[in-house]
């Protein structure tokens, strides 16, 4: 009853506290702590596969898919963060909590019969990621970082003719990411920051409907901007920072071994915008 699909799906949070970095401008041998948390307001962009029949172009049954690209309702996230530096070094992690579901009106439904059906459509998606982190400050002002994710992802659907929620599939992925972070003055104390970060992954995905495995490839790119602000700072060497930015994270993934009639690159996206707060000890 529920459709064919391959999903691969994950980002990758690059855990580099920019704002750390922000009030860490010199070498200093001490050891640093910082802790914080983003705040993100973020629209999200997935896919929904769908299989269904006809015929080819000599009048012979056919199957095909369909891949509707899908707006998600915007949710706000927030992702716990902290880093330890000590002189050049860095060292983070984070972790973040996303949910969210993806509506359509008409999704063609592949019936044991051969036909297809037209139905609505609801996926619930629920991701859970962490990741590891370890920097090095090239000059005060541009670093370069090496991080390593964990992610696991479960989706629901629900179909009109069928309104129950029912599994549909579990992804895993893990994977490397090389990121570089930049901070530059901009006016008085506030500063301009910039992150980026590009990686490949590997991904398994269980599918409930055939009890099958797939494992694939995957590719991920995360990117913030903003600006950052200095609250406060202390004679003992406290200090609290404020940032507001934008932030984008895609996914983009292979799919083939038969599940799809053909290979298809898929796009996965979520962004917008974010205020991000440290407090360095």
């Amino acid at each position: 009853m529920l459709v064919r699909k391959a999903h691969l799906v994950t980002s990758v949070v690059l855990g580099f506290a920019a704002c750390a970095m922000a009030q860490a401008q010199t070498s200093s041998s001490t050891t640093q702590f910082t802790i914080g948390a983003k705040v993100w307001r973020a629209d999200w962009l997935s896919y929904l596969p769908a299989t269904y029949s006809g015929i080819d172009a000599g009048g012979r049954p056919a199957i095909g898919d369909s891949v509707n690209a899908v707006e998600g309702r915007a949710r706000t996230d927030v992702l716990p963060q902290l880093a330890i530096r000590h002189g050049r070094f860095l060292a983070s992690a984070s972790h973040g909590r996303f949910s969210t579901d993806f509506t359509v009106r008409t999704s063609p439904l592949l019936l044991p019969t051969g036909q297809t059906l037209v139905s609505s459509r609801t996926d619930y998606l629920k991701r859970r990621e962490s990741d590891v982190n370890l920097g090095y400050a090239v000059t005060p002002e541009f670093s370069l970082a090496l991080g390593y994710k964990d992610a696991t992802e479960t989706r629901d659907v629900s179909l009109g003719v069928a309104p129950q929620r029912t599994p549909l599939l579990n992804t895993r992925v893990r994977g490397f990411l090389l990121g570089a972070v930049g901070n530059f003055a901009v006016a008085d104390k506030l500063r301009l920051y910039a992150q980026a970060g590009y990686g490949p992954a590997r991904l398994k995905a269980d599918f409930h409907d055939r009890g099958t495995t797939l494992k694939t490839r995957g590719r991920y790119l995360i990117g913030e901007v903003g600006l950052s602000y200095p609250l406060f700072t202390t004679a003992q060497g406290m200090a609290a920072t404020a940032a507001l930015g934008y932030r984008t994270q895609t996914v983009k993934s292979d799919s083939y071994d038969g599940v799809f009639q053909e290979g298809r690159d898929l796009r996965d996206v979520r962004d917008g915008v974010v205020l991000s707060l440290n407090l360095s000890l």
